[in-house]
């Protein structure tokens, strides 16, 4: 009979213990349906001050992520946010937001004298739409002007139209020498081309009028529109106009042939001495 007691005691002390041992060690999961959540609100297009008083109302946390250009929402106003509206967060969630910078405005670059693809290249990565024209208002080829012109300022997006020139053809210079000077112009409109300097030497016992000496030479490579300057035998038309000898324009002009023809300075350019007609 005691140790019948003893056997009980034991049993109830061990029950006991194990019992109590289970509550410490292995509490009760808490209920997930417990857990207060809000709704988000939609903060879009408010002040980034009304979005965290709306926020701080329901017990969530705002921050600002930082801001970006907007062609619609005002400076300052909320674009978007993270989580997004109706999604559910815990009392003390952050709510993160991005406000707008508002428009952008870029200006239009002067572009005259780029290469077309430099030109092109520059209003894209200004953000600019562009539409490219050619036109034949120059002999260089390139960018030649903009539309709106340059220094206009645009509020993105917005579109540039780029007037570009492909450029004149390279012809190559005709045989002036011995042809009368006052068929040169024509001669020259026939290849595109146009009369330069013109001078005279009166002492040449060439023909009276007739090409003596012509630059570029003859068969050189010269961009359409370029000027071909000569020197003619005889009195030229303006008693004033000062004497010339053949060696002497020989010393103004470049010594290589190669100057005489294509070079990125020369093409389409007026020789280097002065024209007196």
């Amino acid at each position: 009979m005691r140790l019948l007691r003893l056997v009980l005691l034991f049993a109830a002390m061990f029950g006991i213990g194990y019992l109590f041992a289970a509550i410490r060690l292995f509490p009760a999961a808490e209920d997930p349906t417990d857990v207060d959540l809000t709704v988000v609100p939609d903060l879009t297009g408010v002040s980034l001050a009304e979005a965290g008083a709306r926020l701080s109302a329901l017990g969530l946390v705002s921050t600002d992520q930082g801001s970006l250009h907007h062609s619609e929402v005002p400076a300052g106003a909320v674009i978007a946010q993270r989580p997004l509206p109706g999604q559910l967060a815990e009392a003390g969630d952050t709510i993160v937001v991005t406000t707008s910078a508002g428009v952008e405005t870029r200006r239009v670059p002067d572009l005259a004298g780029l290469a077309s693809s430099e030109a092109a290249t520059l209003l894209t990565r200004l953000g600019f739409e562009i539409e490219i024209e050619e036109t034949d208002e120059s002999a260089i080829a390139g960018a030649i002007r903009t539309d709106p012109v340059a220094g206009t300022s645009l509020t993105l997006p917005a579109r540039v139209r780029l007037f570009v020139s492909l450029g004149k053809p390279i012809v190559s210079v005709p045989d002036l020498q011995g042809r009368h000077v006052d068929d040169l112009e024509l001669l020259l409109e026939e290849v595109e081309l146009r009369l330069g300097a013109v001078r005279y030497q009166v002492e040449a016992p060439e023909v009276q009028g007739r090409v003596i000496f012509q630059s570029p030479a003859p068969g050189s490579a010269l961009r359409g529109e370029g000027f071909v300057s000569v020197i003619v035998a005889g009195t030229p038309p303006d008693p004033a106009t000062a004497d010339l000898t053949r060696e002497a324009v020989r010393d103004t002009l470049p010594a290589t042939p190669d100057s005489l023809g294509v070079t990125p300075d020369s093409l389409g350019a007026t020789p280097s001495f002065s024209s007196d007609c």
